[in-house]
């Protein structure tokens, strides 16, 4: 096993675009040729401390994450991914501290997808991602169809200004939706429940790459199960073949 110094100086050297880039290669490791993305962000913590020091710190006035007196919320690392939900890998990772607005991450996200030079055929991601300049990232862009709510949708007295947004709350399409949403969810649970939720790095670059060897991680996990499933799938098969 290297030391640890050995991969921390290899995390500084590297360069983070190059870093995307090979995290798009388990695309194809796993036969992937047409993408269904799922978009959603999440949060991590950025100190080790425990958060009933943090908060009782927060309650007695201290600054730990805290803008005013007791206000016990304080800023997070979001972390934005796109999930190829069939194959539930995570194909793209941006970061930024929160708390802030998810939508502005929604093109930046999908803008680290095209170099994969793959189409993409369905998009997915919830209602804090409604907004007319994501829906036409996304169909005039990609090329793709959108499954994003409409925020507005159930209140009819609002008239909606926007041509891709009205198409989009008349004919959403709530099978994709449901069929591909919850896969994202599923990644953030298995990524925090192997790695934590806790991000170790503390310069804002390295946080970046912390979030990117984590995608590295979970997908090399992902990818043994899913051979483990085919393997397992065709043995099951040969033995129906022969009985």
């Amino acid at each position: 096993m290297p030391h640890w110094t050995t991969l921390h100086k290899f995390s500084k050297r590297a360069e983070t675009r190059r870093l995307e880039r090979l995290l798009l290669a388990f695309l194809e490791e796993a036969r992937v040729r047409v993408l269904y993305l799922a978009v959603d962000s999440t949060g991590f913590s950025s100190t080790s401390a425990s958060t009933y020091y943090t908060r009782v710190l927060e309650a007695r006035g201290g600054r730990l994450g805290g803008h005013r007196r007791g206000v016990l919320t304080h800023r997070y690392l979001k972390q934005t991914v796109a999930v190829e939900p069939r194959k539930q890998l995570i194909v793209a990772v941006k970061f930024r501290r929160g708390p802030a607005n998810d939508s502005p991450d929604f093109i930046r996200t999908l803008k680290k997808v095209r170099p994969a030079g793959l189409p993409v055929k369905l998009v997915v991601a919830d209602k804090d991602y409604d907004a007319e300049s994501n829906h036409e990232y996304a169909q005039e862009v990609l090329g793709a169809r959108t499954a994003i709510p409409v925020r507005a949708a159930s209140r009819p007295k609002i008239k909606m200004r926007e041509k891709r947004r009205k198409r989009q709350a008349k004919s959403f399409d709530k099978k994709g939706y449901d069929n591909h949403r919850p896969k994202v969810e599923t990644v953030f649970s298995v990524e925090k429940r192997k790695m934590g939720a806790i991000v170790l790095a503390r310069n804002t670059s390295q946080q970046h790459k912390e979030f990117i060897f984590r995608a590295f991680s979970y997908n090399s996990g992902r990818l043994e199960t899913l051979f483990l499933l085919f393997a397992e799938d065709f043995y099951a098969a040969t033995w129906q073949k022969e009985i």
